[in-house]
């Protein structure tokens, strides 16, 4: 969908697509990089992408990672990445259908960091399996309340109050705050996308991935005054936990790596621009529609 434009080139709804080629990266990205005071939070860091972007983000970047997940002391891995980086990362609790867990994790950015964060990203998500869960339902009738509701907690209403509650901490602008663009990352899906809509089914999770994307819309005309740019990502199928059980009919070629998705998000991070705040985009860096 819009492969065929070049990258930085305007599309119909006023985004261009994000260059990701090698040797285009941004200053602003590769400043955020290197600043030893930048701080990353991200949810859902226990396994799969969110896992692989805790490794990344050490790897990548200079400042401190602050790696949050439902149950750190079950987050054996996660632990031990942290320990391999003392000083740089912290494991953190955080549920992100928890108001309380919420506030404590915004608490902790503004007692422990100088109330600075430069990214946020939003990992955490739900599909289900198809048998120990409702999800992901194929028919209207497989639709129950529950999880209905619960796929809205985590797929949407976690995101959005998480970005609520960091929103003072990404500020970049006024006071003397002055320093390179925050950036905000919700992971979404193109089955989120209504156009794109030519099958069906799904209902909750597609449900929850459109609304998280207008979401990203609404906070990115907002957050760009503050100096915080904002995109709803979709990583492709990538072969983590959520996916597995649907990954039967997809080639091979299109069955990705958590490092590969991981890694082209950062990508786009980095070289974004403020014409790309509020848009949709996948690991190529190409402009979905809505």
């Amino acid at each position: 969908m819009g492969a065929a434009v070049p990258p930085g080139i305007p599309l119909k709804f006023g985004h261009a697509n994000i260059d990701i080629r090698a040797g285009a990266g941004s200053a602003r990205g590769l400043e955020r990089n290197a600043d030893t005071g930048a701080v990353f939070l991200l949810t859902a860091a226990s396994r799969g992408l969110g896992l692989e972007l805790a490794k990344q983000l050490a790897s990548r970047t200079q400042g401190h990672v602050i790696a949050s997940c439902r149950q750190p002391s079950k987050a054996l891995e996660l632990q031990a990445l942290a320990q391999s980086h003392p000083g740089r990362m912290t494991v953190l609790e955080l549920d992100v259908t928890d108001q309380a867990s919420v506030d404590a994790a915004a608490a902790h950015v503004a007692a422990l960091h100088n109330g600075r964060l430069d990214a946020l990203f939003n990992v955490a998500g739900l599909l289900g399996d198809g048998r120990a869960t409702p999800g992901p339902e194929r028919s209207l009738g497989a639709i129950q309340r529950d999880w209905l509701r619960h796929s809205m907690e985590v797929n949407v209403i976690g995101p959005v109050m998480l970005a609520q509650a960091m929103a003072p901490h990404l500020r970049t602008t006024g006071q003397g705050r002055a320093k390179t663009p925050s950036v905000v990352v919700n992971f979404s899906a193109r089955v989120g996308s209504i156009s794109d809509n030519r099958l069906g089914g799904w209902h909750s999770y597609r449900m929850s991935k459109s609304a998280l994307n207008q979401a990203t819309k609404c906070m990115a005309l907002e957050l760009k005054r503050q100096g915080t740019w904002a995109f709803a990502y979709h990583p492709g199928t990538t072969d983590t936990d959520l996916s597995r059980p649907f990954q039967a009919n997809v080639k091979p070629e299109k069955l990705f790596t958590p490092a590969f998705t991981v890694g082209r998000m950062l990508d786009l991070c980095d070289n974004m621009d403020q014409q790309h705040t509020g848009g949709f985009y996948d690991y190529s860096g190409t402009f979905l529609l809505w």
